[in-house]
């Protein structure tokens, strides 16, 4: 494959700098896309908050983040002060690049990756050809059935639906066929960790929240919250330390804490113990493995979502239990990563990973290589744009 100029625009990370993990998830594609010999702009845009000193923190931060990950002379970033959905080049300020350097690299760009439909036109019309990259099953959708969100300006459509287009997935394909792919690693970023005993903690990392949508007069949640209440009796089903990173604050007065923590839930704050890229890295490696429970939308939609943190658990020799959401359709299951539907399938799981511990963590790293490798699934991603 000959050298590609590809600019990534996305819309969450300025916003966001204590989520490490959240910025993990994007540096894979900037890393990876580099180690193929690609030439790689990132278009960051940032909603201005009306804070202007809390605006330039951000920016700061954001491009210091950058230049630390070795690509500060190949991003820029658009303070605007409209909505993503009306933003232009002309009404931005921008930062890290000049506005005649941002149409330069847009001119030049051979394809742009829009991640979950950040750009719209008027800008969408400034690239040649354009591919949205969907990270949200169902939650993009499932609004566009309505709204329209600019797909149809998109030449191809991206999706780690792995099982959207399926029979049994009830997402709606809104007439285009969805090109799907796994989340993935850049592995040499991530190296499995030593073994530290049961004394470690099965963790995850999440955002506690109440959120929902309807479709065909159907309810269905998007909260993390509910996922995880469903499961609250594990710590004392599996008599184990099972650590929860969520942003549930100490203050917390909806009972919540108080809950989790009378069942035996361990909790921490992820922007404390993931506050940053390689912090996040530290506390997975730290964790005796993943216990991942998904919104309740990919599950019961039949998504087939995998998540991007569990492939970093994978990464770092951390196995990993999941609740299922489709996805065994394909990826091997029973080594390395288990799935579970219901809490009889869960208590199982982690006896099964703590009775066979060595074995599960050398699957895990495998799998990894095999199913979420960076450069392998950007290649295919490519592949799938026209190149």
């Amino acid at each position: 494959m000959s050298k590609l100029r590809i600019v990534l625009a996305n819309g969450s990370l300025a916003r966001y700098p204590q989520g490490g993990g959240h910025w993990s998830v994007f540096l894979q594609y900037v890393a990876g896309l580099k180690a193929l010999g690609h030439d790689v702009f990132w278009l960051e845009l940032l909603k201005a908050t009306g804070d202007k000193s809390r605006d330039q923190k951000l920016i700061r931060t954001f491009l210091t983040r950058f230049l630390h990950y070795g690509a500060g002379a190949r991003c820029a970033l658009l303070l605007i002060k409209t909505d993503y959905a009306e933003a232009t080049l002309d009404m931005a300020e921008t930062h890290g690049a000049s506005k005649c350097q941002i149409q330069e690299q847009i001119r030049q760009a051979d394809l742009l990756w829009n991640f979950c439909g950040t750009l719209r036109q008027p800008f969408l019309s400034l690239f040649s050809r354009r591919a949205l990259i969907d990270l949200d099953p169902g939650m993009l959708q499932i609004p566009a059935l309505d709204t329209d969100l600019g797909l149809a300006d998109h030449d191809i459509l991206l999706t780690v639906g792995s099982k959207m287009g399926e029979p049994d997935c009830q997402v709606p394909t809104l007439g285009r066929t969805w090109h799907r792919f796994m989340p993935f690693i850049y592995l040499p970023l991530w190296k499995t960790a030593p073994d530290l005993g049961q004394s470690a903690a099965f963790s995850s990392i999440t955002q506690w929240t109440w959120d929902e949508i309807w479709h065909d007069d159907r309810v269905l949640s998007t909260s993390k919250r509910d996922a995880f209440l469903r499961y609250r009796e594990m710590p004392q089903r599996t008599r184990r330390t099972l650590e929860l990173a969520a942003n549930i604050h100490r203050k917390d007065t909806t009972g919540d804490r108080e809950l989790l923590l009378g069942m035996g839930w361990k909790l921490v704050n992820p922007h404390l113990v993931a506050r940053s890229p390689l912090i996040y890295q530290k506390y997975i490696q730290q964790s005796r493995a993943e216990f991942a429970c998904c919104k309740p939308i990919y599950r019961e939609l039949k998504t087939g979502w995998f998540s991007d943190r569990s492939a970093a658990y994978l990464a770092s020799g951390r196995p990993v239990l999941a609740e299922n959401t489709g996805f065994k359709d394909h990826l091997p299951t029973g080594n390395g990563l288990l799935s579970f539907d219901g809490l009889d399938e869960a208590e199982a799981g982690v006896a099964e990973i703590d009775g066979n511990y060595p074995r599960h963590e050398r699957a895990a790293r495998a799998l990894a290589e095999e199913y979420f490798n960076a450069e392998k699934s950007l290649s295919a991603m490519l592949t799938a744009c026209g190149w």
